[in-house]
């Protein structure tokens, strides 16, 4: 009789054990980047503002000209040829390193993967990452049920100006959580990006204005790069190894971003995530550190994305109240073509399962005017 109540001891043990293993596993693998299987990974909807300054004109087809364009600008501007017009409702994490493809029929295209995370049995039961093949771009019209609702935004835009200017980026520019909508910070994981794709005079003929495509590089903005939740600190130490610098938990800020690589071809076999990101090796085939050779990398604090904080600055610039713009990029005098995407960067340490399901709002305002001027 005792033997047998010890045997039911042990066998109530063990399971007790690996009932623990099991909730021990599932805590330890809640806070992974990329969002897990069966996570939402629903982002909508996506609300977009560009506002140009005075002097400065936009457009969608390089025919009508305005001061702000909207949504419905994008999603009805005149069809051209091979011209981008994704803005989807729903968003899944994707990755780029900043590549543009610079031949073919991709020509002047930013290079973007969708990635998956799962558990790998060769890889010890760790969590890995694998890609697919890089994610197309075409013309996509909201509301058809043919083809695939893309990952990420994509739109063409057009600047005019008289005379050869510098654009900065305006107070304002930036990702944040959509009013009305509980706070996910996933905001803090958004990206946003431009590709020059090249520049006519404005008398040029709308076919010539409409088929420049001429990108080879990028720009790529990280708003909110000092805003962490405690649960992107986790994901950071659980799947990268990363120690947050100057992380202050009681503010949720830092003073320093957090380093990434981005995906920049498709991944062939499992890579466990702490070989995917600084402090790990990642592999160079796969990977490319951003802020390289083919991208400019811009940093702007949370403040910048609020147009209601006079405390707004990028990285390696000192806040300095409304007079701290960045400049983004120069124009040639005529009119300039360039391709705007917008995204979830899966590699960044915020992209994680409790983020998931966030609404997001994407806001760019461009001006010209002199940054030494308050504003």
């Amino acid at each position: 009789m005792a033997k047998k109540k010890n045997d039911e001891r042990r066998k109530r043990l063990r399971s007790l054990i690996l009932l623990l293993f099991l909730t021990v596993l599932m805590l330890s693998t809640s806070t992974y980047a990329w969002f897990t299987a069966n996570r939402t990974v629903t982002i909508d909807p996506i609300n977009v503002h560009i506002a140009a300054s005075t002097g400065l004109q936009i457009s969608t087809d390089a025919n009508e000209w305005k001061t702000i364009i909207s949504n419905t600008d994008i999603t009805t501007a005149t069809a051209y040829t091979n011209n981008i017009n994704m803005l989807p409702s729903e968003l899944n994490p994707v990755s780029t390193s900043g590549v543009v493809t610079t031949t073919g029929t991709a020509k002047g295209l930013l290079e973007f993967f969708r990635g998956t995370v799962e558990g790998d049995s060769n890889q010890g039961g760790a969590l890995a990452l694998t890609t697919g093949s890089r994610l197309p771009e075409a013309k996509w019209t909201q509301g058809t049920s043919t083809g695939t609702s893309p990952d990420f935004v994509a739109f063409d835009i057009f600047l005019k100006v008289d005379e050869a200017a510098t654009v900065y980026l305006d107070r304002g520019s930036g990702v944040v959580n959509t009013s009305g909508h509980t706070q996910k910070y996933l905001e803090n994981a958004a990206r946003y990006a431009f590709v020059i794709e090249g520049n006519d005079d404005a008398t040029a003929s709308l076919a010539t204005l409409q088929g420049l495509n001429n990108g080879t590089s990028s720009i790529i903005v990280e708003p909110n790069y000092d805003a962490h939740t405690q649960n992107a600190i986790t994901t950071a130490s659980q799947s990268y190894g990363i120690t947050v610098p100057t992380w202050n938990s009681s503010t949720g800020l830092a003073t320093e971003p957090v380093s990434y690589v981005g995906v920049k071809a498709a991944i062939s076999s499992p890579i466990i995530l702490p070989n995917t990101n600084p402090p790990g090796s990642p592999s160079s085939t796969y990977f490319e550190a951003v802020g390289n050779s083919h991208a400019t990398l811009v940093r702007t604090n949370a403040a910048y994305s609020q147009t209601n904080d006079a405390t707004f600055s990028y990285y390696g610039k000192a806040a300095s109240g409304a007079t701290d713009y960045y400049p983004i990029f120069s124009l040639s005098a005529g009119v300039t073509k360039i391709r705007v995407y917008m995204w979830v960067e899966g590699q960044d340490i915020d992209c994680e399962n409790s983020a998931s399901g966030a609404y997001l709002t994407y806001n760019l305002g461009f001006t010209l005017d002199d940054p030494t001027i308050t504003h």
